[in-house]
């Protein structure tokens, strides 16, 4: 937190403590400590740098998402073999069923009972 952050940051100006001794005394990791007082230092801010998006890029776009969308909400009935035959005639793009799948059950669809 922003508190915490502003803590470290208060006992290492005051009290003039090193990094190593901030974290014996808080039970802080020494990386943790060393990161928050380099960001500060750099930037003069606590706040922590803003994280970029995380992991694999998906591999479909929102035009082919919403044709996904479109040939279930048509035919609720086609199997997911049928629909990546589909996407790859029309879309031009190969990805295999539980992507399909995945990418479904993220737009809201969920398996017929």
């Amino acid at each position: 937190s922003a508190d915490l952050r502003n803590c470290l940051i208060y006992m290492h100006i005051t009290s003039c403590l090193s990094a190593k001794m901030i974290s014996d005394l808080t039970g802080i990791p020494l990386r943790t400590v060393y990161r928050v007082l380099s960001v500060w230092k750099a930037t003069g801010e606590v706040k922590p740098e803003a994280q970029g998006k995380q992991g694999r890029p998906r591999a479909l776009d929102f035009a082919d998402t919403q044709f996904l969308v479109g040939a279930v909400t048509g035919d609720n009935d086609r199997y997911l073999d049928e629909l990546r035959d589909m996407l790859e005639e029309r879309c031009g793009v190969r990805v295999s069923e539980a992507t399909i799948w995945r990418t479904l059950h993220r737009a809201g669809f969920r398996m017929k009972e």
